[in-house]
């Protein structure tokens, strides 16, 4: 298969090329390439727009994806022990059964973003915009969604160890597919649906915030 590697604005290739770690530099354009078992790890690729890209079984540990727009891309078994992305632009991007350590995405503007059977960590978002974020049947360590504005978000069959909501605005959230551990901020929760069993777990936490005794 031939091989294209992209870091300047081209016309779109007429097929997906096989591309390589050395496509990727500081605000460099990356369009139509996959990316199988490549070792990514450690690229800088700052400011760069990543375009209908797919990457499988790559190795992203300590990539800088800083201000990058990344969009119509999918990530297939990637792994990744620390990743930055923050002040990112992802819109249609979706994550597959992948391994990530500490993710850094503060800051990000997601827009029809998904998460699926992958398990994270840490997932930083603080004062992220996202807008139709979903994550599936995902195992999260810790979730920062500390001053986030979301709109349309979901959490199905997902465990989320602990949950930061200080100071979020949530609007049509669904945490009823949602396993939730430790919450901050629980006036975050304020235009989230739960269900029914998950309310009576959280009764004692709200009732404490509301100064509400509850005695037999």
């Amino acid at each position: 298969m031939p091989t294209s590697e992209t870091t300047g604005h081209d016309s779109a290739p007429s097929s997906t090329s096989t591309g390589s770690a050395s496509a990727f530099a500081p605000e460099a354009y990356v369009e139509v390439l996959t990316f199988d078992g490549t070792d990514l790890s450690g690229i800088d690729a700052v400011d760069s727009r990543i375009i209908e890209c797919s990457f499988t079984g790559t190795d992203l540990s300590g990539a800088e994806l800083a201000s990058s727009r990344v969009s119509d891309c999918t990530f297939d078994a990637v792994n990744a022990s620390t990743l930055d992305v923050s002040s990112g632009d992802w819109q249609d991007v979706t994550v597959r059964a992948s391994r990530l350590g500490g993710v850094q995405a503060y800051g990000s503007q997601w827009s029809r973003v998904t998460f699926e059977g992958t398990k994270i960590d840490y997932l930083n978002l603080r004062e992220a915009r996202l807008t139709d974020v979903t994550f599936t049947d995902c195992v999260i360590g810790e979730l920062d969604l500390a001053s986030v504005r979301g709109t349309r978000m979901s959490f199905v069959g997902t465990r989320i160890a602990q949950l930061t909501l200080s100071r979020a605005t949530l609007t049509r959230a669904d945490l009823r597919g949602a396993d939730l551990g430790q919450i901050t901020g629980i006036t975050g929760l304020k235009g989230t649906t739960v269900s029914t069993d998950q309310f009576l777990d959280l009764a004692p936490l709200l009732a404490a915030h509301l100064g509400i005794s509850i005695q037999p």
